[in-house]
């Protein structure tokens, strides 16, 4: 049994992960983990079944927020969630009878390869307002490329396998952007497969699907993340309850500190640019690679 004490520096440690995990669209698993373990000094099988019950609460609280600043597109990402589900659970099933330290290698340098492509290259896709604030004046600069609007939003040349949007935010951010469906679909099931079979978080998976084959901006692509991994992660959070192996104690004290960090995530990204976000959201998923390829090199802690 834990004291006061012990709950206090959990939440504390809670808001910092609620911070990062909403600030970069990912469901903070990887921090999770070590902070049961080692801090609350809950055993694997109660950290496992904990995480996904704790993330719920988080990503709700951030889907909150970013339904207010207007940059979840429902219709692709409940289109994209819907095959990773169905990835997830053939990926269960698998999980059970095949060992995964190569695969989670091999992964885990595929994150690697694509963190850094997001970090270095620029979305053609993205049509921002960048607002500068000095002093008693906002000086509002609208970068608008019109032959690439054009472009996107010439019915002739639209093919039915993308789903071409125009979406404009709550601070009047405009944004185009094509999904290409075909690779979207069997990527998001191939995330959905190997999250389940590798039992990793799947925010920066869907980042990168978001961003690479659906052509949004790190912000919507981060809201949306946030969005996927709400729905998604209710399934394991009522499957762990039904086995009972969920500590609701420390998991509580956890969800109050990452709501309150969710929250102040969610601030802190709107406002920052997206060149800078999308290099900020590299590093941490270069840092969720590289823990995944230690992990399967030494092994988890028992």
């Amino acid at each position: 049994m834990l004291d006061l004490s012990s709950y206090i520096l959990i939440g504390i440690i809670a808001i910092g992960i609620g911070f990062l995990a909403s600030l970069f669209g990912i469901g903070g698993g990887f921090l999770l983990y070590p902070t049961m373990i080692f801090i609350a000094g809950m055993d694997v099988h109660s950290t496992v079944g904990t995480i996904p019950f704790v993330i719920v609460f988080m990503a709700f609280s951030s889907t909150l927020a970013y339904a207010k600043q207007k940059r979840i597109d429902y219709k692709i990402t409940l289109l994209l969630v819907g095959a990773s589900i169905l990835g997830a659970v053939i990926g269960a099933f698998i999980s059970i009878q095949t060992p995964s330290q190569i695969l989670v290698i091999l992964f885990g340098i595929v994150e690697l390869i694509l963190a850094i492509i997001l970090g270095v290259t620029k979305n053609p896709e993205q049509i921002y307002t960048d607002k500068k604030i000095l002093k008693n004046s906002i000086i509002i600069e609208e970068i608008i490329d019109h032959k690439k609007d054009n472009k996107v939003l010439d019915k002739k040349k639209k093919k039915w396998y993308l789903i071409y949007k125009h979406k404009i935010d709550a601070s009047g951010i405009e944004f185009n952007y094509k999904a290409n469906i075909i690779l979207s679909l069997p990527i998001s099931f191939l995330a959905g497969f190997l999250s389940s079979l590798l039992g990793i978080g799947g925010g920066s998976l869907y980042i990168q699907i978001f961003v690479f084959l659906c052509g949004m901006s790190i912000h919507m692509a981060i809201a949306c993340s946030i969005f996927s991994i709400f729905i998604s992660t209710i399934s394991s959070a009522i499957t762990f309850a039904y086995l009972g192996e969920i500590n609701y104690i420390v998991g509580f004290a956890i969800i109050i500190g990452m709501m309150i960090g969710a929250q102040l995530g969610s601030l802190t990204g709107k406002k920052i640019k997206s060149h800078y976000l999308r290099k900020l959201a590299a590093i941490m998923i270069i840092i969720i690679a590289i823990q995944m390829i230690v992990f399967a090199i030494i092994g988890k802690p028992t």
